[in-house]
């Protein structure tokens, strides 16, 4: 079911190509492995994003033939720049929300709010994000076991929440700290 969107949107100083463009790229390998998650191929994602994967960098291609999905990137009225990723995946819809959460508590205690948000189209799902992003469900593997038991009584179909929770959190936090290093760059000093 490759029918869900993510939008990232970055305003005020982070609202440049320059910052965007890195972003769009470290969420581009997250989409790689939601990809690997969604088909069935845990190992490969183990391989390249588990604990033990050899760090790499933004340069780093994973396929022969990388998927070309239907973005969008406009300027909204604010100023903001806003970035429209279709034709994805549940899992992509999963891992951004949570990358998102990661990367704002990095900032938390900021004297003005960070102008960043990253997450999925679907209502529902967003909902479901929200409450997990809260505690709602508890944390670590547990949290990932209970949102799994959630979006499954929501028709959601996703067994590798479980079954690849500690890649998850690796990639979530991995990535997390590099958009929140391009997002630090991006600030005035």
């Amino acid at each position: 079911m490759m029918d869900q969107q993510i939008r990232l949107c970055l305003g005020g100083d982070l609202a440049n190509m320059h910052g965007l463009g890195w972003i769009a790229t470290d969420l581009n390998q997250l989409i790689v492995l939601s990809d690997l998650l969604e088909s069935g191929q845990e190992d490969i994602a183990e391989h390249f994003f588990g604990t033990d994967a050899r760090p790499f960098n933004r340069y780093k291609t994973f396929a022969s033939t990388p998927a070309r999905r239907p973005s969008q990137v406009r300027q909204q009225d604010d100023g903001s720049v806003e970035m429209v990723i279709s034709e994805l995946g549940v899992a992509a819809s999963i891992l951004m929300p949570l990358v998102e959460a990661a990367v704002q508590r990095q900032f938390e205690g900021r004297e003005e709010p960070l102008a960043f948000a990253l997450g999925t189209k679907d209502p529902g799902l967003k909902r479901v994000m929200q409450a997990y992003d809260r505690g709602d469900f508890g944390a670590g593997s547990e949290a990932l076991g209970t949102l799994m038991f959630v979006l499954k009584e929501l028709n959601y179909d996703v067994p590798y929440l479980v079954t690849s929770g500690p890649v998850i959190e690796h990639a979530v936090s991995k990535y997390s700290r590099r958009i929140a290093r391009t997002i630090r760059k991006s600030l005035p000093q």
